[in-house]
C-alpha cells in the first residue's frame, strides 16, 4: 500500500471536483450519468492499493511563500469565468448538476475553520475522540476515510451548490452532526457544535497551520495538488489519475526522483 497526500482548499473550485471522484472511488459510488464514464474528467482512480492522505491548507500562505498575491480566478478575470464554467461543465457530466455560472457574493469565503475541522476529522475518529476527552490518541478507525471524505465533500456542496457561508459555525456544525456524528466509526464522535469548539483548540490550530506549511515546504503552489511517496507531485484535477497511478509507471520516467521534499506526516497530538 504507498500513500499518496491529496492537498485542497475549501475556495478551490477544483479541488471539489477531486474530492468528488475520490468520494465515489472509496465508497463505491457510480455516476449517475454512464455516458461520461470514459470522459478523463469523470473516470475514478484506482484506489486498491493506494491510501489517500487528506490534508487541507490554507492557499493565501501559499500563495504568499510562491509569489502570488491572489486567486487565479480573481486576479484575472477572464480565467475565473471560464474555471467556473469549467467546473460547471465537469460536475455535470460527473451527475452533480447545480455549481454556479458564476462566483457567488460571497466568494472566497473564509476556510480557516472549515479546513481545521477537516485536518482534525483526517487524523482519524480516535484522534477526535481522544481530543474531546483529552485522551491519548489511539491508531486510526479504517471507517473514518469514507467519512472524512463524505464531509469534506459536503462542505464543498454547501459553499458552492448552496450558496451557504462555510465560514460560519452553524453552517459547519450541521454538517458535523449530518455527516460524522451520526456515522457508524466505532466511537462516538462529538457533536457539532463541540467540533467546532475543538477546531478552535491551540493544537488543531497549529496542526492545521504546520499542515500548510508542510505544503509550502513541499514547494506546492496551488490546490488541488498531490504528492506521492518518493516525493514527486502532481498539479490539479486533471492530474488525479496519473498521481494515483504513479507508483505503478513511477520507472517509466525519465527524471530525476522526486519534485519535492517528501511530505512531512500530519502533526498529530
Amino acid at each position: 500500500m504507498v500513500s499518496v497526500n491529496f492537498w485542497f482548499e475549501f475556495a478551490s473550485p477544483y479541488s471539489m471536483i477531486s474530492a468528488l471522484r475520490l468520494l465515489r472511488a472509496l465508497t463505491g459510488r457510480i455516476n449517475p450519468n454512464p455516458e461520461a464514464e470514459g470522459l478523463p474528467s469523470c473516470q475514478l482512480p484506482d484506489l486498491s492499493d493506494v491510501s489517500i492522505v487528506y490534508r487541507p491548507i490554507l492557499l493565501p500562505a501559499l500563495f504568499a511563500a510562491s509569489g502570488q498575491t491572489m486567486l487565479p480566478g480573481v486576479q484575472v478575470p477572464a480565467k475565473g469565468k471560464y474555471m467556473f464554467h469549467d467546473v460547471h461543465r465537469t460536475l455535470s457530466l460527473l451527475g452533480c448538476p447545480g455549481f454556479p455560472a458564476r462566483p457567488h457574493t460571497n466568494w472566497p469565503p473564509n476556510t480557516v475553520l472549515a479546513g481545521r475541522m477537516a485536518w482534525m476529522l483526517a487524523q482519524g475518529p480516535s484522534y477526535v475522540c481522544a481530543l474531546n476527552s483529552s485522551g491519548e490518541p489511539s491508531p486510526k478507525l479504517e471507517q473514518g476515510a469514507q467519512v472524512l471524505a463524505e464531509f469534506v465533500w459536503r462542505v464543498f456542496e454547501a459553499e458552492f451548490i448552496g450558496g451557504e457561508d462555510i465560514g460560519s459555525p452553524r453552517v459547519l456544525e450541521r454538517l458535523w452532526n449530518v455527516y460524522v456524528a451520526k456515522a457508524d466509526v466505532g466511537s462516538e464522535m462529538p457533536n457539532g457544535e463541540r467540533a467546532v469548539e475543538l477546531a478552535n483548540t491551540s493544537v488543531v490550530k497549529n496542526g492545521y497551520r504546520d499542515n500548510t506549511q508542510a505544503a509550502i515546504a513541499c514547494k506546492l503552489f496551488g490546490a488541488p495538488s498531490f504528492t506521492t511517496d518518493d516525493g514527486d507531485m502532481y498539479w490539479g484535477n486533471d492530474h488525479l489519475l496519473e498521481a494515483m497511478a504513479h507508483h505503478k509507471v513511477r520507472s517509466l520516467l525519465d527524471q530525476p526522483l522526486g519534485y519535492c521534499t517528501k511530505s512531512a506526516p500530519s502533526p498529530k497530538i
